[in-house]
């Protein structure tokens, strides 16, 4: 299968993520930790076999071509096709929207059932030795993780103790890395933890659109064509994919039911970042305090399929199994995301719908003004 120069140029990024020692090679080892990293655990006969395969010089590694087969293979096609076959067969045993997703149940909560869950909480968090950031936030910020905080974390995990105190610990660590320790004990507003962003902030790159599904999941806003528009850093970007999360989780229904996230494609392949996605899938998953309902892509463009595949590989199981392609007609595809419960009012104005791109920086004033009043 030949491809074109942009493909080539995001295959070769693709490339350099899983080359850990630089050496120009990529051998088993290196493409066991991409894939496991991936959540595609094969055994060593199987990566083996998955580099022999491709191995035209038996040197037992991949070069960029060589690699550039095994990416294109039927192979590793069909390690995907297999997952969205078990996704899809689970989606089509589910009934309602509350499960579409795959998604556990969230628990019905009651004053005894908190109180105990947090109780439960601190005792899983006492037998983690390694938690340095967390142990910083209670000197630094102990004002900022209080029951209402800690309730976060539990509802992502449905209430199990064990996963949300790893949760937390994971999100001190990572805030922390984000940040900085000059900024991660801050608060996370737009004049504090976030001051220093506005370029990124601008961007509008994810935004909450401040509307729910027809289950109460908050409904936001992401726009892939917005990368590069402007000078900024990979961490001021996720700051602000951080900020933008922490706004919806405001809302108690989203903590408990989730979110979903509507998509907006690179303009062109040669806009797509290999390394801002991977940056971005790394600073999300299993840190920030909310459970992915799913990525509902619209009007995807022809060369979607190559940066599914890429981000497949990039990306744990979980994120990548939960991806919706909505294609047609605007008309066609608010009527598409209506059968996910997603209202014409939580689709851009761009697509027919009622929510207006244009008004970002006045959703933003409008932000800085119930925080400064707040705090």
């Amino acid at each position: 299968m030949s491809a074109s120069e942009d493909e080539i140029e995001m295959y070769r990024e693709l490339f350099t993520s899983f080359d850990i020692d630089g050496n120009g090679k990529i051998d088993a080892n290196e493409l066991d930790i991409g894939l496991r990293n991936a959540g595609m655990n094969r055994c060593r006969e199987s990566i083996i076999k998955m580099i022999d395969d491709v191995d035209t010089d038996n040197d037992h590694e991949l070069d960029f071509d060589e690699f550039l087969n095994l990416i294109q293979s039927e192979q590793l096609t069909g390690l995907f096709e297999g997952e969205m076959t078990q996704a899809l067969e689970w989606q089509q045993s589910t009934v309602g929207l509350q499960s579409i997703y795959g998604q556990c149940p969230t628990p019905p909560e009651t004053e005894e059932s908190v109180k105990t869950g947090l109780a439960r909480l601190q005792i899983e968090l006492e037998g983690i030795k390694k938690k340095k950031g967390f142990n910083q936030a209670l000197q630094k910020c102990p004002h900022l993780i209080d029951d209402d905080f800690l309730l976060m974390f539990l509802r992502t995990e449905v209430f199990h103790a064990g996963r949300a105190a790893q949760r937390l610990v994971t999100y001190w660590d990572k805030r922390i890395e984000i940040f900085g320790e000059a900024k991660a004990f801050m608060r996370l507003t737009l004049d504090e933890a976030l001051a220093d962003d506005s370029v990124a902030l601008s961007l509008g790159y994810l935004r909450p659109t401040d509307q729910s599904d027809s289950t109460g999941r908050a409904i936001l806003f992401m726009d892939f064509s917005q990368e590069g528009k402007a000078d900024y850093t990979s961490f001021s970007l996720i700051r602000t994919v951080w900020y933008a999360i922490h706004v919806a989780l405001e809302d108690e229904n989203a903590q408990k039911e989730g979110i979903v996230i509507i998509v907006k494609s690179s303009d062109s392949l040669r806009q797509c970042s290999i390394k801002t996605r991977k940056e971005l899938a790394r600073n999300m998953q299993g840190a920030l305090p909310f459970r992915l309902g799913c990525f509902q892509i619209c009007h995807p463009p022809s060369f979607i399929n190559i940066v599914l595949n890429i981000v497949r590989l990039l990306t744990p199981k979980k994120l990548r199994n939960r991806v919706k392609k909505h294609k047609g007609t605007h008309e066609e595809v608010i009527d598409s995301l209506a059968i996910y419960g997603i209202p014409k009012s939580a689709v851009p104005d761009i697509w027919g719908g009622d929510l207006n791109l244009e008004g970002h920086s006045e959703w933003l004033e409008a932000r800085r003004s119930i925080e400064n009043g707040r705090y």
